[in-house]
């Protein structure tokens, strides 16, 4: 009976340290889901910005020459190839966390597998 207890209080235990992990793990997660999110809205802005300026030297220039040297244009260019290569650091740190935890479930063998823990 106390074998059993301890079998108990160990399962409790070690499902408390894996719900924390698991718990950092997607807090993580979620806060780079949310400056994923953010840098791509500003870019989404910045390419309508872009746009909007772009009309405005067209119809003011019709042969459009004034476009590629406006310093709004390069400016929001530049801003948007920057954004980019946040967005890329971003997507790779994701990759690299959700990477991580197939590579720990998969060395995961202390733990029963589902169909073990239902026949108990």
């Amino acid at each position: 009976m106390d074998n059993m207890w301890e079998k108990v209080k160990k399962g409790l235990r070690d499902g408390a340290a894996v719900s924390m992990e698991k718990i950092e793990e997607y807090t993580k997660l979620g806060k780079l889901k949310i400056e994923e999110l953010s840098a791509k809205r500003k870019i989404e802005r910045t390419f309508m910005d872009m746009g909007e300026r772009t009309f405005d030297l067209m119809e003011s220039n019709s042969d459009g020459s004034a476009i590629v040297s406006d310093m709004v244009v390069k400016k929001a260019a530049d801003t948007i190839k920057s954004l980019r290569n946040e967005l890329i650091d971003i997507q790779m740190k994701i990759r690299e966390i959700t990477e991580a935890n197939k590579k720990e479930k998969d060395n995961d063998s202390d733990y029963p597998s589902d169909d073990e823990v239902n026949s108990i």
